[in-house]
Order: C-alpha cells, then sequence, then structure tokens
C-alpha cells in the first residue's frame, strides 16, 4: 500500500509520537509497566487514546483509529492514494461531484456488511458533531447521496483537486452498531443523543484489520486482528498491538531491557535513546515526523500582535542550535508548508535567521519598545509539559534570545489539555505556545487551513489568532484549483505571504528518534525506510498500521 517518494525531502510522521498532530508528547509523569504476549507489539504513546472517529485528531487517536476502521482511500508515502474499501472513483468535469464505487466483500467487526449507506452516516455524523476531523469537510461536503448500495456520491459546495485525498480521514463506521447504542437520554446533539460517543469510548464500530479487545481507562488499548477482515494477514503480522500511555523514563528503559516494550515514545533525550540503543537487539531510528515545530505568536495581544516585535523574536531564535542540539535530525523550516510539500519555500528564500542585530532593529521599530525596556511589559511563553525535556530547553532558548534584545520572557510549563482550554479565547492564550503540527495528509491546504484560516480560531492548532479574511479566501480558492501545478503555485503565494505576516517562528521541521526492538519486529515500515535511505512521507497516525508489521 506504499509507493516510494522519489522528488521530495524525507518525511516520516513520529512513531508512538511525542507531540499530537498535535501538539506534544510523553513525559516522565504517571506510567504503568506491562506484560508482553507473544505475538504482540507494545508501542508507548501520548495517553489518552480517543478511538471514535468523530473526535479523534491527535497522533495517540488516530494509531489506534487506522488499524480498527477502514476509509475509503489509503495514504500512500508519495502523497497519493490507493483503493482501500473504494475500488475505483470518478470526479464530473468540475471536480464538484465525486462518486466512489465500493467493494462488496467488507464487512465490520460486528458482521454487518459495509456499504455505501454507512459512508453517508460516517460523513454526516461528522460534520454534524463537528469535532474531530470534521473541518477537512465542513463547508466542503454539501451532501452525500447513496446511489444504491455500493456506490456513494459527494456533492461539494464548490471545486476540489484534494478530495480524493482528504478521504483518508473519513472512517466508516457501522451505523446500524452505533445507532443501536445511542444514549437518546443525551441532548448533545439533538435528536442524535449522544450519537453514540459514549459507547464508543471503550468500543469500536470499524470494519479494519484489527478491533478493540480491551481497554483500560487512562492506561492502553489492546486491539486483536479481526476474525473477519477482506484482506489476509501475513502469518507474521502482529496478533495484538497495545497502545500504552504514559510511561515513565526509568520503567520505559527497563521495559524495553527486558522485552516489555516494542516501541518507544519519542520525548526523551539523546542520551536516553543511545542508552536504551546500546542495548542488544535494540534499534535507534531518527528520521523526520513530516511535522513542524511552531512557536505560535498571539497576533491579537500585545506585545505580539506588533508585526515588527514578532520579526524581532523569529530573529533572536538560535534555529541551529533547535536541530543540532535540541531536536536532533530536524532541519531548518520554511514556513507553514512542510518541506516536501508541494509549495513549500525554497530554503534560500526564507528570512529569519538567528541574527540579533536584525532582531534589534525590529525591536526598536515596536510601539512598545519602552514598555519592554523597562520591564513594565513582558511576554508570556507556554510549552507543552508533558513534551519532555526537549521543548523545556527550546523555551529556555528562546528565552535567552530575547534577554539578549532587553526582553523578559515569563515560561510556564503546561499540561496539554490546559493549553487548549487556554486557546479558547484570545485573552487565555498566551503571548507564545508551543505546537508541533503534522497536515492530516500531505497537501499545502492541509497545511495552511487548520493553522491560519478563521474558521480554526479557537482550538489548539491556530493560537495564533490570525483574523484575515483575504487570507481565509485565497486558502480556500487554492484548494478549489484542480490543476496540481496551478494549486501548488498558489499555496506558494500563501506561504509567502504568511511568512511575511511573521504570525509564527518555525523552528524547525521536526525529526523523531525512537528506538525499537528490532530483534522482535523483523520488519516496520517507517524504520525500514530511514534505515534503507528511502524517502517517504507518512500520514499522522500510519507509521502504526500494524497490518504492515512483520515480527520475528
Amino acid at each position: 500500500m506504499k509507493s516510494v517518494l522519489k522528488k521530495v525531502i524525507a518525511c516520516a510522521l513520529i512513531f508512538a509520537m511525542v507531540l499530537s498532530m498535535a501538539a506534544c508528547g510523553n513525559g516522565d509523569e504517571g506510567g504503568k509497566t506491562s506484560t508482553h504476549t507473544d505475538g504482540q507489539v507494545v508501542v508507548n504513546i501520548d495517553w489518552p487514546a480517543y478511538i471514535d472517529p468523530g473526535i479523534a485528531n491527535k497522533d495517540a487517536d488516530l494509531m489506534a483509529i487506522v488499524n480498527l476502521y477502514d476509509s475509503l482511500v489509503f495514504p500512500n508515502t508519495d502523497g497519493t492514494v490507493s483503493p482501500l474499501v473504494a475500488e475505483t472513483w470518478e470526479a464530473n468535469d468540475d471536480c464538484t461531484v465525486y462518486t466512489f464505487h465500493l467493494r462488496d466483500d467488507v464487512v465490520f467487526h460486528s458482521g454487518n456488511p459495509l456499504t455505501a449507506k454507512d459512508v453517508k452516516w460516517s460523513m454526516d455524523r461528522l460534520l454534524n458533531m463537528g469535532e474531530g476531523m470534521a473541518y477537512l469537510y465542513t463547508g466542503v461536503v454539501d451532501s452525500v447521496e447513496v446511489i444504491d448500495d455500493y456506490t456513494v456520491q459527494f456533492n461539494l459546495a464548490a471545486p476540489s483537486g484534494t478530495f480524493p485525498s482528504s478521504m483518508t480521514r473519513l472512517y466508516i463506521m457501522d451505523s446500524a452498531l452505533v445507532t443501536e447504542n445511542i444514549d437518546t437520554s443525551s441532548t448533545q446533539y439533538g435528536e442524535n443523543g449522544d450519537y453514540g460517543k459514549g459507547w464508543l469510548n471503550t468500543n469500536d464500530a470499524g470494519s479494519g484489520p484489527y478491533k478493540v479487545k480491551e481497554i483500560r481507562t487512562e492506561e492502553y488499548i489492546i486491539m486483536e486482528q479481526s476474525d473477519n477482515y477482506w484482506q489476509e494477514f501475513d502469518e507474521k503480522a502482529p496478533k495484538e498491538a497495545k497502545l500504552q500511555g504514559g510511561v515513565v523514563t526509568s520503567t520505559m528503559k527497563t521495559m524495553v531491557s527486558r522485552g516489555e516494550l516494542d516501541v518507544t515514545d519519542g520525548a526523551q533525550t539523546p542520551e536516553t535513546y543511545e542508552s536504551m540503543a546500546s542495548e542488544d537487539g535494540v534499534t535507534l531510528v531518527r528520521t523526520l515526523s513530516g511535522g513542524n515545530f511552531n512557536i505560535s505568536l498571539n497576533t491579537q495581544l500585545a506585545p505580539t500582535d506588533d508585526i515588527h516585535f514578532r520579526k524581532a523574536m523569529a530573529y533572536a531564535l538560535d534555529y541551529d542550535s533547535v536541530i543540532n542540539d535540541i531536536y536532533v535530525g530536524s532541519v531548518k523550516a520554511t514556513g507553514p508548508i512542510i518541506s516536501g510539500i508541494a509549495g513549500a519555500m525554497a530554503e534560500e528564500d526564507f528570512p529569519y535567521v538567528y541574527d540579533l542585530d536584525k532582531a534589534k532593529e525590529e525591536l526598536e521599530q515596536s510601539p512598545y519598545y519602552d514598555q519592554l525596556m523597562s520591564g513594565e511589559m513582558k511576554v508570556t511563553l507556554s510549552y507543552c509539559s508533558e513534551g519532555g525535556e526537549q521543548q523545556e530547553k527550546l523555551a529556555l532558548l528562546m528565552q535567552a534570545g530575547m534577554s539578549q534584545l532587553g526582553v523578559t520572557v515569563e515560561i510556564t510549563g503546561k499540561p496539554f489539555a490546559t493549553m487548549m482550554t487556554d486557546a479558547s479565547t484570545v485573552e487565555g492564550t498566551p503571548n507564545a505556545s508551543f505546537i508541533v503540527f503534522n497536515p492530516a495528509y500531505p497537501d499545502g491546504g492541509a497545511c495552511l487551513k487548520p493553522r491560519y484560516h478563521t474558521d480554526s480560531n479557537g482550538s489548539w492548532e491556530h493560537t495564533d489568532w490570525v483574523d484575515d479574511p483575504e487570507l481565509d479566501a485565497a486558502i480556500e480558492a487554492a484548494m478549489m484549483i484542480t490543476d496540481d501545478e496551478e494549486r501548488a503555485a498558489a499555496y506558494a503565494e500563501i506561504n509567502k505571504e504568511i511568512v511575511d505576516l511573521c504570525p509564527t517562528i518555525w523552528a524547525c521541521d521536526v525529526s523523531s528518534t525512537f528506538v525499537y526492538r528490532s530483534s522482535y519486529i523483523e520488519y516496520m515500515p517507517v524504520a525500514a525506510d530511514y534505515e534503507n535511505g528511502v524517502n517517504a512521507i507518512y500520514s499522522p497516525g500510519y507509521t502504526a498500521y500494524f497490518m504492515d508489521y512483520r515480527l520475528a
């Protein structure tokens, strides 16, 4: 289900991601040990993992979802998609109507057949709830029609050249099963009650290669092979997969050494990884993550509402230290569109480098200069406390750069849940917030819309609080372009405009480091690509597509 990307910079999503599509990752708080059974692969993740496709959006969620549910199409590592539940599809001349033709041999874990009715119901549920991945389709999908049992038609509000790629995120649900388990006493979604959310906290309604075996809230989820999956499992594919939450560093090292943990998270120090990799049968992987590390600046709160001050901050960050000492293996970011995705800016065209003289020039043009120099005005910066030592180091590096300009930066480490709550209002959002962002699928629009469109304000993805109707319109128009080259050119212009606006300090296109038990995991696609020097882009969650793993 993969193909090789030959022409772009390597980007592989962090396996057992430390940060959510999100945002941050495991640290040293909490954690439980685990046992290990034959044929089971155990992966440390950023807990909690929400397994309801209607609310899932961060990496830990998606690592479970991609195994429990099928989508119409499957994302390849070159940014294209392949048939999955949909055997074929076509669009009308102006790409406003897409018709998908489904396989007739797919059944849900319940035994119910998967039909076009379930596809429509899944999209309608997602749009009605307006959570999780709904932003990909809100304002895009006008209606869904069931043509026959195995043909479904999507009528779009405007032309779209990227709609088939976005359909990797429509996870098809067993509508009959979920309907049976709706809490009708709830009024959360009107006549739809709770839409099955309560039941779906601990149960799945999918047709994917794995099904829920056991969930222990706040600790782990165990998935086992589905006995009625429509594709054949390789005899070496994991019989079970366990997503283990919140393992502290000391416990993690012990678990790896004892063979109880097969893949670590990405939140440890380089020294910790080197120590674990020194064990026999343990291999270190360091690869790009398919995302970028953002220091998002609140453009509606003083002093970061001033463009000169924002640029002063951008010139005050030591980018070489970021990629060489903190997030080792990362590369210099060049704006919101991540390296390797069409529309990204060339490194030589990116204006922001570590230059304290330029930072001072910009600072002196700020209307807040006197207040900042006197200490009357300070800058607030929040990093994710679950994000490990690296996030704290980056916060201190930003603080040190601004201190050399005479500006005080007050640092606070916060749980990601608190950061999400803070992000709901302009006043609650600090001047600077650390956000790691991975696009839902590898497209410039998927990088731009969640991060800078007004519709995303108040979410963790958009703590920059950019509110620009002209920018919104430009993003929407670019995503409508059906010609790939023209769409990429439009993305590039928007990317440049946002870079000039400087609502964000793009610290790096972030790498992931993790170790895995290579003596036990014979083949893991992301590790194999890294070790063989293969360039690849993984959509969030799909490095944990366990059907493609092989155990020794």
